[in-house]
């Protein structure tokens, strides 16, 4: 223990000592060898905890060859087996979270209802109360460690049709890790049944061989897409931007750069059945699950947008949500909603109050030589609603290495659209990417930024700098480095998001990553990456950082 948790430990027993001197005035004296007794015990209970916290923070916890998720939670169930009694309870529920997680990406539990486990905001509570347990008792806290328990916002009524809104103010908690630079998420679930009455508020039914059509202007944004996702919350195949065709008298302007006086309307079509032979255009068959031949009974749809035009905050791409229609099998209109302007007249007041803490729990997946790793979800099989357009990169940076964590990379042009830049524009290596930091036991993303945001230098390359605002680097300007911020964490996860994941050169990325033999003009744009620190830096730049690698 350090020499504030002595100090504070020595504190509490002055309370206990003068509380055991108050009840042996009335108490027998056997009472008061007990209670020196459980008072001993729980400090002994409180020393184990500290001890296999530091354990664990010195990268004690041995996880190699284990999934991501099991090796968190093999972290938490080494704190679980040592917990005192004071927050027993809440470390069960924060060990049971992550290994109900990970049995459920291997496919031993239904990821649907896993996933609203882990949504539960008294999770956050449980986390918080453990927090707070090592801050007084192992004298380690970090800024921003406070957390509140709230209800996440409740079925918002404007647009009926879609009744779950992801944006920065709404849902930027744990388990999301979203992306909060121009990426909005709005969402509706269909239940696949003949007859059903449903309690739920927001899901909607479509018998068998029905269909759903949306009837929406194409937003401004950098990328869009409908996702289905089956009934396992994996991946059908999305319908995307560029490839919906326009309403007859419209265009679409990620084809084409459209006029002033061009209408922008378009129609889009699931079918809730096994995809033909020849399947229609701008339609998607969501009746079988992604295996292609288990029967699907349940769609998450998400209507996504990034980089939208409008700005990081909650919008729609400056266009109304899209006017939704349900059919049945016979082709008769069981419900209809019209289109549905969520940010009329200064946007709306949905917000979440829900916050994780910081707790002082290193991520076992951080290392000194760093790897990156390629999974949209983890490692695991399964997609947990991530985007099938994009390819993810990620990496895991900690303190213990260093107090800057540094990246450099080719630049890898793309239309910055909230600059004029048309979106259908060809000349350009890829549509977007962007770039997040998160923690993964609060989940929020931290800070992100597109790839217009980058500094590129003389070279055509770009240096990001990862560090929280003590440690930024004085010397950033003249480095014509980024700063990205780690917030008040030991560690993190930087994540990269390519549009689209098809793209020759993301996956020449992605193939050099893994060790194949790429193009030298591809190997360029693959970020590499070391633990650094602030004098390093500030003395001799980027260069200095690499140089010294050790």
């Amino acid at each position: 223990m350090n020499k504030n948790a002595i100090d504070t430990n020595t504190k509490k027993k002055g309370l206990s000592y003068l509380r055991l001197s108050i009840a042996c005035l009335c108490a027998p004296l056997v009472s008061l060898s007990s209670a020196f007794a459980l008072d001993e015990s729980a400090e002994k209970d409180a020393q184990a905890f500290c001890t296999t916290l530091k354990k664990i923070n010195d990268g004690g916890i041995d996880t190699r060859g284990l999934p991501e998720l099991d090796g968190h939670a093999k972290v938490l169930k080494a704190l679980l087996d040592v917990s005192p009694a004071a927050i027993q309870k809440d470390m069960q529920q924060f060990h049971d979270a992550f290994e109900a997680w990970a049995a459920a990406v291997d496919g031993k539990r239904p990821m649907i209802k896993t996933f609203a486990e882990l949504s539960d905001p008294s999770l956050a509570g449980a986390e918080g109360r453990v927090g707070d347990f090592i801050a007084a008792e192992c004298g380690l806290s970090l800024e921003g460690s406070s957390y509140n328990v709230s209800a996440i916002p409740a079925t918002q009524t404007i647009c009926p049709a879609w009744p779950r809104i992801g944006n920065p103010e709404t849902f930027n908690h744990f388990p999301n890790l979203p992306d909060i630079a121009g990426a909005n998420y709005f969402s509706n679930n269909f239940l696949i049944s003949a007859s059903a009455e449903v309690a739920q508020p927001g899901l909607f039914v479509v018998e068998p061989g029905g269909w759903v059509e949306f009837h929406g202007q194409y937003p401004r944004s950098r990328y869009f897409a409908y996702h289905p996702n089956d009934m396992d919350l994996n991946n059908l195949p999305t319908l995307v931007d560029k490839d919906i065709d326009p309403d007859a008298g419209s265009v679409n302007p990620y084809r084409q750069v459209p006029t002033e006086s061009d209408e922008l309307y378009y129609t889009a079509k699931y079918v809730f059945g096994p995809p033909p032979t020849n399947p229609e255009p701008n339609t998607r068959y969501v009746g079988v699950k992604k295996d292609g031949k288990s029967p699907n009974h349940y769609v998450s749809n998400l209507l996504r947008l990034y980089a939208s035009d409008i700005g990081d905050g909650a919008n729609s791409g400056g266009v109304p949500l899209p006017a939704v229609t349900i059919y049945n099998a016979a082709g008769e209109v069981t419900q209809q909603f019209d289109e549905c302007d969520l940010y009329a007249n200064g946007g709306m007041s949905v917000k979440s109050d829900l916050k994780y803490p910081h707790l002082p729990i290193a991520d076992h997946r951080a290392n000194k030589d760093g790897y990156w790793s390629t999974s949209s979800n983890f490692e695991a099989p399964s997609d947990t609603l991530a985007n099938a357009d994009v390819q993810y990169l990620s990496t895991v940076y900690s303190k213990r290495f260093g107090d800057i964590h540094v990246l450099r990379a080719k630049y890898l042009s793309a239309p910055d659209t909230r600059s004029g830049v048309p979106v259908s524009s060809p000349d350009f290596d890829v549509r977007l990417y962007s770039i997040c930091t998160y923690n993964i036991w609060a989940g929020h993303a931290i800070d992100c930024m597109l790839d217009s945001e980058l500094s590129v230098d003389e070279e055509g390359y770009y240096t990001l700098v990862i560090s929280d605002e003590i440690n930024r680097p004085e010397n950033l300007q003249q480095q014509k480095a980024t700063w990205i911020d780690s917030g008040g964490f030991l560690d993190g996860q930087l994540t990269y998001r390519y549009v689209y994941r098809d793209n020759p050169i993301v996956q020449d990325i992605i193939n050099g990553v893994k060790g194949a033999e790429i193009p030298a003009s591809s190997a360029e744009f693959i970020p590499e990456s070391i633990a650094c620190t602030k004098e390093r830096f500030e003395d001799g730049g980027w260069k200095a950082c690499f140089d010294n690698e050790e």
